[in-house]
């Protein structure tokens, strides 16, 4: 990988050569001589969602297990959802860095604040790089933060700086692991992969975890609900007593050391990701048909289709990692009445339907935020009406009716652009806060990931196994 200038003055082409030889002592991996058949991208897909299923296992050395408070512990389930964390494992910051350094990056890439132009291959190069070194100043900042809060309960300066160590050696096997996927070895990219682990990971417990908890009175309860079913089943065919299983349709608890109410997986939350599951599957897959014609064929009409749902993912990932950032810098200040209101709309228990004010204010808060971050991604990424009548326009491609001018048609794709995206918020936002109300598995945001990412890896899938078919398609399509 050579970054040096090719032209300039002696000590302008020196000067950028340390900072890109400083920059390239990250470790990466080299793309594959030629491409790899379907299979052997899938055994590599497969290892790397081994590796990070056995860094969510694999505890940091210095750090005992503690009882978290009720807070942190929906802390922490948010960002597993979101981020693929672990607590207490070398998946404890997960990919979180990763993404907020590539979220920053490409704002200020797209924004003109980086003097990188992203059509160069230097320049992208560049960009990866600088998204790493980005990245792990990131996971450092957390960790120190997390070791200096007390996270890890009372460590020694030694241990301090040993899990620094640790998270930051974590963070650099998963950028290994995402140039493995992003460089043609694996299908997709590893943070995709990740999310995808981290929601189905809270799903498959749901269903299937044998784990025994304990609630106030001292009851004993089977945390999954497969498991639960099978215990109810038994009481019902021995005993005859369909308590447990009548119990198994809304299972509100108590933990024990806790004073608020937990609910346990039941047929209620199983219903609830079923319907909202179906619902945004069927909306991810509409799409809004824009007629055109080649310039350079005329005659040939055909409909460049946009997604009816035209941003989802990032929108509800600015969002919950907002509110959760927010939500983290005010437990701590929890007692004030005001403050408590607040973490209180944030971390909301799912089924609050006692408090209707706070269910209302936490789903107007996520409708609002996913909007405004749905548009302000749309501005900033390359999505807008402007962005897309300029690549319109450069493929020889124009509206029927309307002179073929990049102008004409960034007014006339402005109104459905514009449209689909602040639907596009309000549909994430509002999923998002629903499954947060209804306790779907997973979380509300965390679905509307679950089945974005799943629907990505099909089209992955199915277009490797097109070109595998037809390797004219890949002249075709200049690969």
């Amino acid at each position: 990988m050579n970054l040096r200038a090719t032209a300039g003055p002696a000590t302008a082409r020196s000067s950028e050569e340390r900072i890109n030889s400083f920059l390239t002592i990250i470790p990466t991996v080299s793309r594959p001589p030629r491409r790899i058949p379907l299979s052997r991208r899938l055994f590599w897909t497969a290892v790397v969602a081994t590796v990070y299923i056995l860094m969510t296992i694999t505890p940091l050395y210095g750090v005992a297990h503690k009882q978290e408070q009720q807070g942190t512990q929906q802390a922490q389930l948010l960002l597993s959802i979101i981020f693929g964390t672990a607590y207490g494992t070398l998946a404890h910051l997960g990919i979180g860095p990763i993404v907020i350094a590539g979220i920053l990056l490409e704002v200020f890439a797209f924004s003109g604040l980086l003097n990188l132009d992203l059509n160069k291959r230097e320049d992208r190069l560049k960009f990866t790089l600088l998204l790493k070194w980005t990245a792990l100043g990131i996971a450092a900042l957390e960790a120190v933060a997390y070791v200096l809060g007390g996270q890890f309960g009372q460590v020694t300066p030694l241990g301090g700086v040993l899990i620094v160590v640790q998270l930051l050696m974590a963070t650099v096997i998963i950028m290994l692991l995402d140039d493995l996927m992003s460089k043609g070895w694996g299908i997709g990219s590893a943070i995709s992969l990740i999310i995808f682990l981290g929601v189905s990971r809270q799903i498959i417990l749901s269903l299937f975890s044998w784990d025994i908890v304990k609630d106030n009175n001292g009851s004993l309860h089977v945390f999954g609900l497969l498991p639960a079913l099978g215990a109810a089943l038994y009481d019902l065919f021995t005993r005859g007593d369909a308590t447990a299983l009548v119990g198994l349709v809304n299972r509100p608890v108590v933990l024990e050391g806790q004073t608020t109410v937990t609910y346990l997986p039941d047929f209620v939350g199983l219903l609830s990701t079923l319907v909202l599951a179906f619902v945004i599957l069927y909306l991810e897959m509409m799409k809004v048909n824009i007629p055109v014609t080649a310039g350079q064929y005329r005659g040939i009409k055909f409909t460049i289709p946009l997604r009816f749902v035209y941003v989802s993912v990032l929108p509800i990932i600015f969002t919950t990692y907002s509110l959760l950032l927010v939500g983290q810098l005010l437990l701590p200040f929890a007692g004030n009445p005001v403050v408590g209101e607040v973490v209180q709309v944030i971390f909301l228990p799912h089924r609050f339907f006692f408090n209707v004010p706070a269910l209302i204010l936490h789903y107007l808060v996520y409708v609002a935020l996913a909007i405004a971050f749905a548009w302000v991604w749309v501005q900033l990424a390359g999505l807008s009406a402007e962005d897309q009548a300029r690549q319109f326009t450069q493929s020889q491609l124009h509206v029927p009716g309307f002179r073929q001018s990049e102008k004409i048609l960034a007014k006339i794709l402005e109104r459905p652009i514009n449209a689909l995206t602040i639907i596009s918020g309000f549909l994430a936002g509002s999923f998002a806060a629903l499954g947060n109300i209804l306790g779907v598995w997973g979380g509300g945001a965390g679905l509307i990931l679950l089945i974005e990412i799943a629907l990505q890896y099909y089209a992955l899938v199915m277009r490797e196994q097109m070109m595998e078919m037809y390797p004219g398609l890949k002249q075709l399509l200049g690969q």
